[in-house]
């Protein structure tokens, strides 16, 4: 129920409205005055339903924030910045030998869709989303060169409410693991 407040205000808006309708046109019908009052703090409820879902940050909001902070580190060829994410040591490690590989110029993040795993505890979700870099390799001929990739990866809440990475992979948009795919999920 909270994901719907928070996450689709515009829903709830629209059903407050035609609840607040419902009710003005039955005051004009019938006159009485709590139709107009509860049609009123119907009415009110519509920019409520926005002020309370900008205040609730979601899990979805929380790990999209993280992808997306950690696509602007990257950017910025902030590598370290970018490896906070990840809890794991090893895991980081392996990140961080990985991304000095290249000079980052642009990175750019989209079509982020984000699966809760259900029943998990503590609770993970998996971010399968699409990355368009312009890099170039720091030791190496390929300079500034367009790379589209799918990148995957498990997140996984901790006690504090915060999202880390335990896991990633990235490969070619369409097909399966190539010469740069890092290990498979």
């Amino acid at each position: 129920m909270m994901t719907i407040i928070a996450e689709q205000p515009l829903m709830l808006a629209v059903m407050f409205g035609i609840i607040a309708c419902g009710l003005g046109y039955a005051w004009l019908q019938t006159g009485d005055k709590r139709m107009a009052i509860a049609a009123l703090l119907f009415a009110l409820l519509v920019p409520g339903s926005y002020i309370v879902a900008s205040r609730i940050v979601t899990d979805r909001e929380l790990i999209r924030a993280a992808v997306f902070d950690t696509a602007k580190a990257v950017e910025q060829n902030d590598f370290e910045t970018a490896v906070l994410v990840i809890e794991d040591r090893g895991l980081r490690q392996r990140a961080l030998a990985e991304l000095p590989n290249y000079e980052f110029e642009r990175v750019g993040v989209r079509n982020v869709q984000i699966r809760m795993v259900e029943g998990s505890y503590p609770p993970e979700a998996t971010v399968d989303l699409d990355a368009s870099v312009t890099a170039s390799l720091v030791r190496g001929g390929m300079r500034t060169v367009r790379v589209p990739r799918r990148v995957i990866i498990t997140f996984q809440k901790q006690s504090g409410g915060q999202w880390i990475v335990t896991d990633y992979t990235h490969l070619p948009l369409a097909g399966g693991p190539d010469a740069f795919t890092p290990n498979s999920l």
